[in-house]
């Protein structure tokens, strides 16, 4: 599997859903570094910015069915990409129409 904690997939899904406008705000990446070493931020942002869309969704399906067993847990991670996805105040088509990848999660 290519996300090896759960640190390394959340912060990997934040990338996706973050970029989805093809712009991060300094909103976005405040919550995103927030949690993170800047080393781990670096080591996951070089293996986000590697990946194809279809490598990076296929990476977020395999880890969420490895990191999120629980309907609780889906429901609670699924709110943080929501938070992120509003946190510029600005919330574009893209963000707000992240309803692919939660539904992706919570069938994983």
């Amino acid at each position: 599997m290519k996300l090896q904690t759960i640190q390394e997939f959340e912060l990997y899904a934040m990338m996706y859903v973050a970029g989805l406008d093809m712009k991060v705000s300094k909103e976005e990446m405040k919550l995103m570094k927030q949690d993170v070493s800047p080393e781990l931020f670096e080591q996951v942002a070089d293996m986000f910015r590697n990946d194809s869309d279809v490598e990076a969704i296929e990476a977020i399906r395999e880890a969420s069915a490895a990191y999120l067993t629980t309907d609780a847990k889906k429901q609670e991670f699924i709110q943080k990409l929501r938070i992120l996805a509003a946190s510029d105040k600005l919330v574009h088509i893209e963000e707000a129409n992240i309803s692919m990848l939660e539904k992706m999660i919570l069938n994983a």
